[in-house]
């Protein structure tokens, strides 16, 4: 059972269970489950809609859905491994961009791949071994950062990008003063 599975189990024993129990069971961050919770019910009442328009109707009908951002690698990704994307920013501010990358810093993605600096260094060992240069975790931030704007001139609307070199740009600011 994958973590989007325990965190809908959860919620299913437990409805009146708040956030931080339910995450507190599963072992993952409010963040997710909030986000799990959010589609469950999103899904819910587009099935409920539909089957309504279904009953109201003879023909066929067709659901609207609003392009989230996310690539189709990372849909095929996020399919394959049944688990869900980053929560996408509804409201695009300075202050929910940030606090967006913040959440995602010191919670989910540091559960998941362990501290910043330990992260980044191992990345900058592998890239200098690969590129010849000797390279420190700082450079893997920037550098990660870069990769972000490359992917923001593609595509200046997609939310993530902004978030997530935010968020390398905060690790990287961290990791070179400490």
């Amino acid at each position: 059972m994958n973590k989007r599975e325990k965190v809908i189990a959860v919620m299913q024993e437990n409805p009146d269970w708040h956030l931080p129990r339910v995450a507190s069971q599963v072992g993952c961050s409010e963040s997710y489950v909030h986000l799990v919770r959010k589609q469950v019910k999103a899904a819910e009442y587009n099935a409920a809609k539909a089957e309504l328009e279904a009953e109201s109707t003879a023909t066929a009908t067709s659901v609207s859905v609003q392009p989230t951002g996310v690539s189709a690698e990372v849909k095929r990704s996020y399919l394959e491994t049944s688990d869900l994307p980053p929560a996408p920013v509804e409201v695009v501010t300075r202050s929910k961009i940030l606090s967006t990358a913040k959440s995602y810093i010191t919670r989910d993605r540091q559960a998941d791949h362990g501290d910043a600096e330990d992260n980044f260094s191992r990345i900058a060992g592998y890239w200098s071994l690969h590129t010849g240069v000797t390279l420190t975790a700082t450079d893997v931030a920037v550098m990660m950062a870069l990769l972000k704007v490359a992917r923001i001139k593609q595509n200046p609307q997609h939310v993530d990008n902004w978030v997530d070199g935010a968020g390398y740009f905060a690790c990287g600011g961290e990791i070179a003063n400490q």
